[in-house]
């Protein structure tokens, strides 16, 4: 069942998985031990789509065998210093390299193009110049994604009123309030309603506690923070939960009350990427570039179930999702 392959083996990844360096003087080859390895930062924010390609790494080791290993590059490291790590990654068997870090996408773009018998899978950030065959590209929209949270959370609310949390230095924590904000504004044009945002942001679990005493246990709260301020969103009293990065439907671990989660989707890519690997397929004409994460999917508002927004809820939803992306195609 995968919500449990899932949880069980994501726990591992995201944890800590194990380090791709080693001290192996020959190249891998096809027939070798082959690798997934997902380059990271010691500093990465909650939120961030790490998580996410953690999961889909789980799925893709099950499927095809590959091993999911992790990169931790240390902080302000050099371009020198991360591509010493990529060859030494390489030369441990790692075939696959993905990345969600700007610099270091950069730096695996650059190492992609020099070693023509690897694939990387680069998440948001500018789309490569120049990019090389070998390398697939996707953006990331994270404040789109919680524009519509703000719209569902302005269309649950039966207050008048709907409560943001979010913790300070959550990725892209400043697009994350504006953007939910212009959510809510957009459900009371579309719906002819009065609904008012109250935005809470907090540093850590203690003040997470003081926020969630001053709201009502009729309150719709979304919630965009990590595990620690999450374990006292638990003790609250809020019915209605909208959260973020929470893997709705393949974990266990999701408070009950939650009834939509903003997410990312990237597991055809991250699968279909490795499955090219093992068919040799490194090189892609045209290459995989997918400028607009809403349209595409790779963003969105993920409900607990069909009857979390009704019918018409649904159209007007809709509807604003289609003026966001047209938005952006001007």
């Amino acid at each position: 069942m995968k919500s449990i392959r899932v949880l069980v083996c994501a726990i591992l990844v995201v944890a800590g998985l194990s380090a791709c360096s080693s001290n192996k003087a020959e190249g891998p080859t096809h027939k070798a031990k082959t690798s997934a390895c997902l380059v990271t930062t010691e500093t990465s924010a909650a939120g961030s789509p790490e998580k996410q390609l953690a999961f889909d790494l789980v799925e893709a080791k099950v499927i095809y065998g590959l091993n999911a290993k992790e990169i931790r590059t240390p902080k302000n490291s050099s371009d020198y210093q991360i591509d010493s790590l990529l060859l030494t990654s390489l030369r441990d068997g790692c075939l696959y390299f993905l990345a969600t870090d700007q610099a270091i996408g950069n730096r695996v773009v650059n190492f992609a193009s020099n070693h023509k018998y690897v694939v990387a899978l680069i998440v948001g950030g500018v789309a490569p110049q120049n990019q090389p065959a070998n390398v697939r590209w996707i953006a990331d929209d994270l404040a789109s994604g919680a524009a519509l949270a703000g719209f569902a959370s302005a269309a649950k609310s039966t207050t008048d009123n709907v409560r943001l949390l979010v913790q300070s230095g959550y990725f892209e924590e400043a697009k994350v309030i504006s953007s939910f904000s212009s959510g809510v504004k957009a459900f009371n044009v579309a719906a002819g309603k009065n609904v008012d945002l109250t935005v809470s942001k907090v540093t850590g679990p203690a003040e997470a506690s003081i926020a969630l005493q001053g709201v009502s246990d009729q309150a719709v709260l979304a919630v965009f923070a990590g595990k620690a301020i999450w374990e006292e969103v638990r003790k609250g009293n809020s019915k209605l939960l909208i959260g973020s990065d929470l893997q709705l439907g393949n974990t266990a671990t999701v408070d009950p009350r939650v009834i939509a989660s903003v997410e990312r989707n990237f597991n055809a890519l991250v699968l279909g990427t490795a499955k090219d690997l093992l068919d040799k397929n490194f090189r892609l004409d045209p290459v995989l570039a997918q400028k607009d994460a809403l349209l595409n999917g790779v963003v969105l508002l993920r409900t607990k179930d069909e009857t979390v927004l009704d019918g018409a809820t649904m159209d007007l939803l809709n509807a604003y999702k289609a003026k966001l992306v047209a938005s952006r195609a001007k």
